[in-house]
């Protein structure tokens, strides 16, 4: 549940949308009130500076990615282990075929945390509990820490950097997506039974 104000979520609404549009050079306190609407003095309201507007956007879009990915596991029908993996690869795999908002917010967002301490931990927590998310949903609670290891270490840096280079690969999704299932499977089997 949300709790911030109308105007605080208006605020990083417009914050969203130019980092997308413009950059992170074009998000200036005084561009995202014309953005919202506002004086900037209403901005600056409630949030004190720039940083505080990119930790509090970049915090809300990283809870708003990690429900999306609850949501969609939550709604799969998927039932075996192979089955979840296979679910969980062609998602990830999903966002490389076209270069979207969301592509470009993180693209965005990792720029600035080359800059920022503050987003670098945010990024790095956020890969932290997405990874556990896409753990938890292929190998469900049981599985051995080792197994949830291997398998956050291969899908997130691949994912990340599918979502880069898809578009220049000329093995297609159906063939990836196979392959890359067929990978986690051997790597995850290699500490114990799977379904």
């Amino acid at each position: 549940m949300d709790k911030r104000s109308s105007k605080e979520n208006q605020i990083l609404d417009c914050a969203l949308k130019l980092l997308v549009e413009t950059g992170d050079s074009g998000l200036t306190l005084r561009k995202i009130a014309d953005c919202a609407g506002m004086r900037l003095s209403n901005v600056q309201y409630y949030f004190k500076s720039r940083d505080d507007v990119l930790v509090a956007m970049v915090s809300r879009y990283f809870d708003e990615c990690t429900s999306s990915l609850l949501r969609l596991t939550e709604a799969s029908d998927a039932q075996t282990q192979r089955d979840r993996i296979r679910f969980l690869v062609r998602s990830g795999l999903a966002h490389g075929v076209e270069i979207s908002d969301m592509c470009r917010a993180f693209r965005e967002i990792w720029a600035i945390s080359s800059r920022s301490d503050v987003i670098d931990r945010a990024l790095m927590n956020y890969y932290d509990g997405f990874a556990d998310v896409m753990a938890t949903y292929a190998l469900g609670n049981d599985a051995d820490q080792h197994s949830r290891e291997k398998l956050k270490a291969l899908l997130v840096p691949y994912f990340e950097g599918y979502s880069v280079t898809a578009r220049s690969l000329t093995l297609d999704l159906e063939a990836t997506e196979q392959m890359l299932t067929k990978l986690v499977r051997s790597v995850v089997r290699a500490n114990g039974p799977t379904a």
